[in-house]
């Protein structure tokens, strides 16, 4: 269940800087705060779900695999974004 919720984060936030990225929805700044909540979130679950699948011998490995990678792939984007915003360029 966390895998999930780590995989479905992870995703969901990279799909909402891509499309900000693009031009196609103005993110504010207020909506970055919330998105590197969002990752960081993302990234946790995805270790928690991969502690747990390797203990109880669940499914899911590569749902938590994919939620800590994409988490930490949006974490990664969102902090170039708030870095390059606060110096002004």
């Amino acid at each position: 269940m966390l895998a999930i919720a780590a995989c479905c984060l992870g995703l969901g936030s990279l799909l909402f800087i891509s499309v900000g990225m693009a031009g196609l929805l103005a993110l504010p700044v207020r909506a970055l705060i919330p998105l590197l909540l969002g990752t960081g979130c993302a990234v946790v679950l995805g270790a928690v779900g991969l502690k747990r699948i390797k203990a109880n011998g669940q499914r899911g490995r590569g749902l938590a695999i994919a939620g800590c990678g994409a988490g930490a792939a949006g974490f990664l984007l969102v902090s170039v974004v708030v870095a390059t915003l606060s110096s002004g360029l």
